[in-house]
């Protein structure tokens, strides 16, 4: 080849090689134009979501030294640490008082002291206030506490207040903690941070000699509130409530806007305690709508709720056995540009109760309050459970946790990772003084926790084929006669408000409450009411059942509770008095 031809390749070559390149990258940038760029929706920008990094810097233990009594005078008016556990809640609300509250120094370290680099080492004032927390739990004899961080000395892992949490009632001490940490395994929920607290208190108005005194473990929990929400890069100015006794009512004459003259903040604060926004418009409206019979619950669900938030919830509540999140213990919130709530659970120690039920009473019975029975007292949950659609989007929910997050083999593997930091403290003073089950029962509950699961995932299903539980009225004379009525039954999966025909009820009477001598009884009725005849003065006991098509029975909300602690479901106690009056026990 001539030169001249190889110079002309030399010049055309790297011409040819930019034409290809250039349609190489042109198609390259086609297809990123295709399959990179397309927007996602809007309503996935609003969408929220727990931050995962948040729970890596909550420590799993921690040593913390609360002294109190610190400058204390007869002049300063301030409460002592004696007066702050002097009294349960119930007595200050009784009383119309405020609850008592006693200046704090608050340290965290080691089992050696306060440790450099932990919130409060180094110093010497006090910078917090601490008082009592939860109504029933300020009734024990272990309390738990809310500590206050004060303003200008800084936070603990981001939190400027806490709560101690004794768990007190919980056999394993870690029942709190464990459903917080598997939440935090559940992409629709938002949890809270916990870990243990080994907790010392130095009373320094008792003299100057005072010591550090042993309290136990203590479960520190994160609460829920405005700085909850900016820790997670949430929106803190939407509308945040805490149920208390919430029925998703509308109690108009209650839940109305701050502004209005007659809102009663007291009134409101029996049934939600406001923690963000003080305009309740987004509540309200879903509560218009949620409370008109004529409005499909899909549609109300639709859209006043994040469904991944609102069927999580009810199927981790179900599957862990919840039995006291009906109307209380989640928070309700709706960040700012959306009509929204999201459902945060809150306080879990009441879940997987059922085995240490039945160690403490081989006769123990959960009766009616299972499955979807968990939620038949808020309009909002018993609306669901009663719609067919409903039901068949929560079904997905809980047979996706049951096979994945709440497994069973899941639920106990972290159970006894828990309970290697709980039993070395729950088996030595002072908290083995009030230890629930001994150290073998506890290692044996543990273990009974994946066949515990099991049994709540299958429960579910069976009461989707289980009647409705009903109320039995109040026994009346009429002519002479004891006659007895109830409220009528249904099958959920008929649909909601429709009854079924084909249930039947069964009515027991007897004069002992565990029906070993009945007196009458009347099987396949039909109608909701029973007329006993002429009954001698005494006491008596009736056991109402509704009967399913196949033969699967319902009792009735009704329960006695026994001279032996014990209580039995589905009865009703009354008296029948020698003028003819016939009176229901008040004592149930």
């Amino acid at each position: 080849m001539s030169v001249t031809g190889k110079l002309l390749i030399c010049l055309l070559l790297p011409a040819l090689c930019l034409m290809l390149l250039s349609g190489c990258y042109g198609a390259s940038a086609t297809e990123q134009t295709e399959d990179k760029y397309i927007k996602a929706p809007i309503s996935e920008s609003l969408k929220i979501k727990d931050l995962d990094s948040l729970y890596r810097y909550m420590p799993t233990e921690q040593v913390l030294y609360l002294t109190v009594g610190r400058g204390l005078s007869e002049e300063s008016g301030e409460h002592t640490w004696q007066e702050i556990n002097a009294h349960d809640l119930a007595w200050y609300k009784s009383n119309d008082t405020d609850i008592y509250e006693c200046n704090a120094l608050v340290q965290f370290g080691n089992e050696e002291g306060p440790a450099s680099g932990n919130f409060g080492y180094g110093n010497m004032a006090n910078n917090a206030t601490v008082r009592l927390y939860g109504m029933n739990a300020s009734a024990r004899q272990q309390k738990s506490y809310r500590i206050r961080i004060n303003q200008g000395n800084g936070n603990v892992s981001g939190m400027k207040a806490f709560f101690l949490n004794k768990s007190f009632t919980d056999p394993f001490r870690f029942t709190g903690k464990l459903c917080s940490d598997l939440i935090t395994q559940i992409d629709g929920l938002m949890s809270v941070r916990t870990g243990f607290v080994h907790l010392y208190v130095r009373d320094e108005s008792t003299g100057p000699d005072a010591m550090f005194v042993d309290y136990g473990l203590y479960t520190m929990i994160e609460p829920v509130n405005k700085r909850y929400l900016s820790n997670r890069s949430l929106d803190d100015s939407g509308e945040l409530y805490k149920a208390v006794d919430f029925d998703f009512g509308r109690h108009e004459n209650v839940i109305m806007q701050p502004t209005e003259e007659r809102f009663d903040t007291e009134a409101f604060e029996e049934l939600l305690e406001a923690k963000g926004a003080s305009d309740y418009t987004k509540l309200i409206n879903m509560l218009d709508t949620l409370n008109d019979p004529s409005i499909p619950v899909e549609d109300v669900i639709n859209r006043f709720f994040d469904k991944e938030s609102l069927y999580d919830f009810l199927a981790l509540n179900i599957l862990v056995d919840n039995k006291d999140t009906d109307t209380t213990n989640f928070y309700l919130y709706s960040p700012t540009g959306t009509e929204k709530f999201y459902i945060i659970p809150w306080d879990m120690d009441g879940a997987l109760r059922r085995d240490y039920e039945l160690y403490r009473d081989p006769s123990y019975s959960e009766g009616w309050e299972k499955g979807i029975y968990l939620y038949t007292d808020s309009l909002l949950f018993s609306r669901i459970m009663k719609s067919p659609t409903c039901i068949n989007e929560l079904s997905e929910h809980i047979a996706t946790l049951h096979e994945g997050v709440l497994s069973g083999e899941n639920v106990v593997r972290m159970a006894r990772e828990l309970a290697m930091n709980v039993k070395p403290h729950l088996y030595v003073l002072p908290d083995m003084t009030f230890a629930r089950v001994s150290r073998p029962a506890h290692d044996q509950l543990v273990e009974q926790l994946k066949p515990q699961m099991d049994y709540n995932y299958f429960a579910y299903y069976d009461t989707l084929e289980t009647p409705w539980p009903f109320h039995i009225k109040d026994p009346e004379n009429v002519n002479g006669h004891v006659k007895f009525s109830w409220d009528e039954s249904f099958m959920p999966a008929k649909g909601e408000g429709m009854s079924d025909d084909d249930i039947t009820y069964t009515v027991e009477l007897s004069d002992t409450w565990d029906f070993e001598h009945v007196i009458k009884t009347a099987g396949n009725l039909r109608t909701t009411s029973f007329d006993a005849g002429v009954m001698s003065p005494g006491q008596y006991f009736v056991r109402i059942s509704a009967v399913s098509p196949d033969g699967i029975s319902q009792s009735a909300y009704e329960y006695y509770n026994t001279e032996l602690k014990t209580t039995v479901n589905g009865v009703m106690c009354f008296y029948v008095f020698e003028d003819g009056s016939v009176v229901r026990s008040e004592f149930e």
